[in-house]
């Protein structure tokens, strides 16, 4: 009995620590922009070119506090990322797939959108 209530005990302590350890906000928070106003303000920037040294910054920052595969609505994507940096791959129809590509240097990050009218299906980040 005490072995059993030991390991439950490590058992709830690893995970709690686990669960803490990687907390980050849901993009579509209302904290989000009020936490990293300027990493949003550089990302919005049309005159910042995404295969910058600023937007690539601004969006390592901000993957590391915001979790951008809870992001649900393009509102969403268009409130955080200027519009003009992603790629779609078709415009004319319903379904289709939206890619942010920032990148410095032989880095990258890789924000991919799939999307079904204005609602978001799935959303990856990739990054090397």
């Amino acid at each position: 009995m005490k072995k059993t209530a030991g390991f439950l005990a490590i058992c709830l302590a690893v995970s709690f620590l686990a669960g803490c350890a990687t907390k980050r906000l849901p993009s579509e928070d209302i904290e989000v922009p009020k936490l990293y106003p300027e990493e949003i303000a550089i990302l919005k920037n049309p005159s910042i070119p995404p295969n910058s040294e600023a937007k690539y910054d601004a969006i390592k920052t901000l993957i590391k506090h915001v979790d951008f595969t809870f992001t649900r609505e393009a509102k969403t994507i268009n409130d955080l990322l200027y519009f003009g940096d992603g790629i779609a791959d078709a415009k004319d129809r319903p379904d289709r797939t939206i890619t942010f590509n920032y990148s410095y240097e032989d880095h990258y990050v890789r924000l991919v959108f799939s999307l079904y009218y204005t609602v978001v299906l799935r959303a990856d980040v990739i990054e090397k």
